[in-house]
């Protein structure tokens, strides 16, 4: 059971927004889409809780993330780095693994 969702999604955030080659991080869902189609959009975090989505579900944590890079940062290295961060920081912050961490990378030239 995590205690407080919205903490761990800023802590999740911060450290997604630390991975060298992050631009941003945008809330997933519906929106998404919207955003990607017109880049210049300003992002604005969530007032109530951080960009990444984390739900507690009863098989454990499940945690969504998408970041923006640009064109010329190898995207498949990035995706590592982020899922490693993040992961290793839900560990820390749970105390165990999350049963579920998806990572999707927007390029934004």
């Amino acid at each position: 059971m995590i205690a407080d969702t919205r903490t761990l999604s800023r802590r999740l955030t911060e450290v997604a927004l630390a991975v060298p080659g992050v631009r941003s991080v945008l809330p997933p869902g519906p929106k998404l889409a919207t955003l990607v189609r017109d880049v210049r959009t300003v992002l604005d975090l969530p007032r109530d809780g951080g960009a990444v989505l984390v739900q507690d579900q009863p098989g454990g944590a499940r945690i969504r993330v998408v970041v923006t890079t640009g064109r010329a940062v190898p995207t498949v290295a990035l995706l590592r780095d982020v899922r490693d961060a993040v992961v290793r920081a839900a560990v820390d912050a749970l105390g165990q693994r999350p049963a579920d961490v998806t990572v999707r990378v927007v390029e934004i030239d």
